[in-house]
């Protein structure tokens, strides 16, 4: 049997049609897996803020680091130093709501709330911080599902 040959002006079709279902299907899958569709967003997992050496440094430097809600609601928070252990400070103050953050005053050294009232940070909410050994580093995970009431002590 002979082999049939197919002319130019089909193979650049054939070629074309081939690029545009592969677009079409790429389009289709990120779309499937990006997509809530509406439903119930995922629930928190613990969210990984950094190696400790380097949080610690920074806290050190410049204050306590701020991070804002991964899902954009009501669980940002600042990790402190508090001897030598890492904690994460919710910054809803008690019995507050989110029209009023705790937030850290660089010049004054202090927590104050929306109205520049200092706050103490043992009244503070916190998460817990998780540590986990990565090679020779330390990592800081702060598991934003659970919010502790003030002064306890979140699980290691």
């Amino acid at each position: 049997m002979a082999k049939r040959k197919i002319d130019k002006g089909t193979r650049v079709i054939l070629a074309t049609a081939a690029v545009v279902c592969g677009l079409a299907m790429g389009i289709v899958v990120i779309a499937v897996l990006s997509g809530r569709g509406g439903g119930e967003p995922p629930p928190y997992q613990p969210f990984f803020a950094g190696q400790s050496d380097r949080i610690t440094r920074q806290i050190q430097d410049g204050g306590p680091v701020f991070y804002p809600d991964p899902r954009k609601g009501q669980r940002a928070f600042y990790l402190d130093v508090d001897g030598a252990q890492i904690i994460a400070l919710h910054v809803v103050p008690p019995g507050g709501t989110a029209d009023c953050l705790i937030q850290w005053n660089r010049a004054g050294r202090r927590y104050e709330d929306c109205h520049n009232t200092p706050v103490d940070r043992s009244a503070l909410a916190r998460f817990p911080v998780l540590t986990r050994q990565i090679g020779d580093k330390t990592s800081i995970f702060v598991d934003l599902r659970t919010v502790q009431p003030p002064g306890s002590t979140p699980g290691r």
